[in-house]
């Protein structure tokens, strides 16, 4: 006779299908996903998702295989999510951003058994055919023509019989996901999670991204990125989604007012890009309650523009691919106090932060370090880099590789990636620190800064500046840092650009603005 503990050892390694699939019961009445006039239930999502998972199978994917998503925003990224955790699979997701070398590299290095493509991206399939075509399975999502080569994903859900019930044998190490790192140092590495951990993970988003059955999520940023564990967990709490195709911030406000919207992510750069709207003002957007934002820092001056605007619904996340969305949480209530708001918030309910020096000894309160972490949710390991992997830990402790201090209440303040840091005259210059300083000039849009190559300096303070509307003058922006920065400290140019150069995940993309700028130099921090 099975015991009670058996009971429990039975569903700690199988939390997300558990979760998962009781919710598309449990809700099924429900509306689940919307996006333009088209909504789906709950029941919808489990039907598809289970034909899909059916299909599939008779293909011969199965418990343990990994399927790449290479899909833009739409309902049926969900459901294949939802397919996946059916099979016991592994969600393989390809951000739309990617190159054609980066969709190559991450298809062989995953050893995908199955594609889903939209049509959209022939052009970098084509390129990547060698890579695509040793993938065994492959469905095409098809809005302006099928692909050669690829099957109808349509077709194969109306083909499919809609029965699947079998349970994968599911185990506590089971690969749940590989998620691929930004990439803005050579190429992204693999990042592994498993199942159990994954399930804590889930937990952790139900239990901090303030999600409840009556909010109306609009999601805007990829689903295979961060966005989706947003998605998920709306999915598990019985919550509604309007999907959006990509980030448009008129239509996104038009959404907030028709919609009722109440929830929504965003990364620092859209939300400057909202503040400057002219549809702000004319837009009602008092249904919002949650604005979550992070995968940057926001500067003081945008963040106190954002709850002038939008009130106090603003709340921070802190993760990253290896420790998804939720290592702190910046409070809506700390936005209050100005001491906080530069801060990335307290370690969440299953994190625990360290501030580290150089060699992996705790540094006092308040003292800079490199910022680790540690976690049940925290990555398995890279995926067929064990050195990198152990590079990764100091023990079993994360390395973040972000250099910031805590206070004593928990908080943690972030200062910089250690690779954007700037050595300048021997001095070390935190990007963000200087940052902060120019985004408050009237005259400055949006800023980044970054080192440049110098003879006497080593690296030189540069500032790169999206103007605001109206007139420009760098040498007004530059006699305003000099007053505010130590000297050090102080951009030595001020230049100006039409927009910053972004990653595929949002982020300020530093590396790109460097290429043109250094050459055959060698930086001490890469």
């Amino acid at each position: 006779m099975a015991t009670r503990q058996d009971a429990r050892n039975a569903f700690a390694p199988t939390l997300p299908y558990e979760m998962f699939t009781r919710a598309l019961k449990r809700f099924a009445d429900r509306p689940c996903l919307t996006m333009g006039d088209d909504t789906l239930t709950f029941a919808d999502v489990d039907r598809a998702s289970t034909r899909l998972a059916q299909a599939l199978s008779s293909r011969g994917v199965g418990h343990r295989d990994a399927v790449a998503l290479y899909l833009r925003n739409g309902f049926e990224v969900v459901i294949a999510d939802m397919a996946i955790i059916k099979l016991g699979a592994v969600r393989t997701p390809l951000n739309e951003m990617l190159s054609a070398s980066d969709i190559a590299y991450m298809l062989e290095f995953s050893e995908a058994k199955a594609l889903i493509a939209h049509s959209s991206f022939a052009d970098n399939l084509i390129t990547s055919a060698d890579a695509v075509s040793d993938v065994e399975v492959r469905l095409c999502v098809a809005d302006d023509g099928d692909l050669e080569g690829f099957e109808s994903y349509d077709g194969a859900l109306a083909a499919a019989s809609g029965d699947f019930p079998d349970r994968p044998p599911l185990a506590l190490d089971d690969p749940h996901f590989i998620g691929f790192t930004g990439g803005t140092t050579g190429r992204s590495k693999g990042v592994v999670h498993q199942m159990a951990p994954m399930g804590i993970n889930l937990m952790c988003h139900t239990m901090t991204a303030e999600i409840a059955a009556d909010d109306h999520l609009l999601i805007h940023s990829p689903i295979a990125h961060a966005a989706g564990l947003f998605v998920q967990t709306a999915l598990v709490m019985g919550a509604r989604t309007t999907i959006m195709s990509g980030f448009d911030p008129a239509e996104m406000l038009r959404l907030v007012e028709d919609a009722k919207i109440t929830w929504t992510f965003m990364v620092p750069t859209m939300i400057y890009r909202v503040l400057d709207h002219p549809d702000l003002g004319r837009r009602d957007t008092s249904s919002m309650r949650t604005i979550f934002y992070g995968a940057a820092p926001i500067t003081s001056s945008r963040l106190q523009q954002g709850i002038d605007a939008f009130g106090l619904v603003f709340k921070q996340l802190y993760g990253q691919t290896e420790a998804p969305n939720f290592i702190c949480a910046l409070e809506k209530a700390d936005h209050l106090k100005p001491e906080l708001q530069r801060s990335c918030g307290q370690p969440t309910v299953f994190c625990e932060v360290l501030i580290c020096d150089d060699q992996g000894a705790e540094v006092p309160l308040g003292e800079v370090g490199e910022i680790t972490v540690r976690s049940p949710f925290t990555l398995a390991g890279y995926y067929k880099e064990q050195e990198k992997t152990a590079d990764a830990h100091w023990g079993e402790w994360l390395r973040t590789g972000d250099v910031g201090y805590q206070a004593e209440s928990g908080h943690v303040f972030l200062v910089d990636r250690s690779k954007d840091m700037i050595i300048s005259g021997g001095m070390n210059v935190y990007s963000t620190e200087v940052e902060d300083v120019v985004q408050r000039h009237p005259m400055v849009g949006q800023v980044v800064v970054i080192g440049l190559p110098d003879e006497d300096w080593g690296e030189a303070v540069t500032a790169f500046v999206v103007p605001a509307p109206g007139d420009f003058d760098p040498d007004a922006v530059l006699a305003f840092a000099k007053e505010e920065l130590a000297k050090y400290k102080t951009p030595k140019r001020v230049i100006q650009i039409d927009a910053v150069p972004v990653t595929a995940y949002g982020k300020a993309d530093k590396k790109a603005l460097r290429k043109d700028y250094w050459g055959d130099h060698d930086r001490a921090i890469n």
